[in-house]
């Protein structure tokens, strides 16, 4: 995770409505991925991968995505739990995610982070298997 935090030659960077992003596919950073990584979380080389979070103190207002992402694997790759709130079940609910858990959420339906009360970034690992939500859940 530090070689993400650290590189400045992703493929998409964004620092947008409280949001910061950095995307790759993973075949740019194939040789950089363990193995058993790549073989617990079932990437392959057309897999989205990328490192999202929301400093201190901020709100990320609900939103859908866009650029035709339907569902990401969130991976708590920060030092404290994360709170997002998801509309996956068509309820927005608030979901904390520990550190090291992971959740999967649907991009076409509204969902946010509330990191109004933390001193750290709520940081995640991003996953995203160009799959419906349906088929993203099914596998985990």
């Amino acid at each position: 995770m530090q070689f993400l935090r650290e590189d400045t030659r992703c493929s998409h960077l964004v620092h947008l409505k409280k949001i910061h992003q950095k995307l790759y596919s993973c075949e740019q950073l194939w040789d950089k991925i363990p193995e058993d990584f790549k073989k617990k979380w079932l990437l392959n080389a057309k897999t989205f991968i990328g490192i999202e979070w929301c400093e201190p103190g901020d709100f990320l207002a609900l939103h859908t995505d866009i650029g035709g992402r339907k569902s990401n694997l969130l991976l708590n790759i920060g030092k404290h739990p994360a709170t997002i709130q998801h509309s996956n079940a068509d309820v927005v609910q608030d979901q904390t995610i520990e550190p090291g858990d992971f959740f999967v959420i649907n991009t076409t339906k509204e969902h946010g982070c509330d990191n109004t009360k933390n001193t750290e970034k709520a940081e995640f690992l991003t996953i995203n298997y160009r799959m419906s939500y349906s088929e993203c859940i099914a596998q985990f």
